[in-house]
């Protein structure tokens, strides 16, 4: 009688400075964990006291006193068999669970530490990253939690408006905003609002949602547009977020070019992407960019575009990827 392998137990912490788009690229990694284990994920969110929280991590130290107790998750032993941080704050603690381990601690880092990147057992960088050391794993875009099942899931959740026509494909327009590398202005919303307006024009269904970079009063202004409007459904904030539902049924998203992650979501899903060309960005992001268009995983789209006939060549799978490899090193280390 032929039976499977009993799957090893893991427990796998997340440390993050708790911004939800970090959080959601290690959670990712975790989920994907899964396959290969039996996982137990514990998200811890630190927030270090002055000196630390300016100076961190290059002043050294990760006890409990350099913690802003007030509002910090405080990592204490026992130690897990893994730890999946990103953001500066915490690399502090990763670190520190690794050295009180005495290496029993598997620590990876998401995103380029800039500090000690070298005592990790691996550093999970995207493309635009520029770090390319000994432990570095390159992928194309931010790993996330985008997978088959969990837009079966989330679809299920949601049902579009019963007024929307079964004959037009779905668009997802994700907004972004104000960020350190591009500006969101009123102009910026009112524009995306006339490209919403058009799409629904050419025969689209239009599933709009905005973030809290997008601020209050575009926000506004873009919800007393469009709310009530035909085939355009704009989600006001209130009760279930329906964003991976949106991924679920859409043949078509648009997303602005502020945020890595939602790019790599959405390219994580098979459909046809569109990076809204808008003003701003830096080099960093002309990086990232230009390599999501070089693979074939996004085209970008003018503000003036309502036709949209994108065919991917590339479907990002980069949790998988780091997720795989974060298994043979388990492997690796296992005594």
């Amino acid at each position: 009688m032929n039976t499977k392998p009993q799957k090893q137990d893991l427990d796998v912490w997340v440390i993050t400075e708790g911004i939800a788009g970090t959080e959601n690229q290690c959670v990712g990694v975790a989920e994907r964990l899964g396959h290969n284990f039996n996982i137990q994920t514990q998200v811890y969110r630190v927030q270090l006291k002055q000196p630390w929280k300016t100076l961190s991590p290059y002043i050294g130290g990760a006890g409990e006193y350099v913690y802003d107790k007030s509002v910090s998750d405080i990592p204490k032993a026992p130690w897990p068999d893994l730890v999946i941080s990103s953001g500066r704050k915490a690399i502090g603690s990763a670190l520190h669970i690794k050295k009180q381990s005495k290496g029993h601690t598997t620590v990876v880092q998401r995103q380029d530490p800039r500090w000690a990147a070298d005592k990790f057992d691996m550093v999970a960088v995207p493309f635009h990253d520029k770090y390319r050391g000994d432990n570095a794993l390159i992928t194309h875009g931010a790993p996330n939690r985008v997978t088959i099942q969990k837009l079966k899931e989330e679809q299920a959740n949601w049902t579009p408006p019963t007024d929307w026509q079964a004959d037009r494909k779905n668009v997802a327009f994700l907004i972004g905003g104000k960020s350190q590398a591009y500006d969101f202005t009123a102009d910026t919303a009112q524009s995306i609002i006339e490209m919403i307006k058009g799409l629904a024009a050419e025969k689209y269904n239009v599933m709009v949602t905005a973030s809290r970079r997008t601020g209050e009063d575009n926000h506004k202004m873009m919800q007393d547009a469009l709310v009530g409007m035909d085939n355009i459904y704009f989600w006001d904030g209130e009760g279930y977020n329906p964003y991976f539902a949106y991924l679920a049924y859409a043949d078509h998203v648009i997303v602005t070019p502020d945020s890595a992650s939602m790019l790599s979501e959405a390219a994580s899903t098979g459909k046809a992407v569109y990076r809204l060309n808008l003003q701003g960005g830096n080099d960093k992001f002309k990086r990232f960019h230009d390599h999501m268009e070089e693979i074939g995983a996004v085209k970008t789209i003018e503000l003036s575009e309502t036709v949209l006939d994108f065919k991917p060549n590339m479907v990002l799978s980069d949790a998988a990827l780091v997720a795989e490899k974060i298994s043979e090193l388990i492997v690796q280390n296992k005594p």
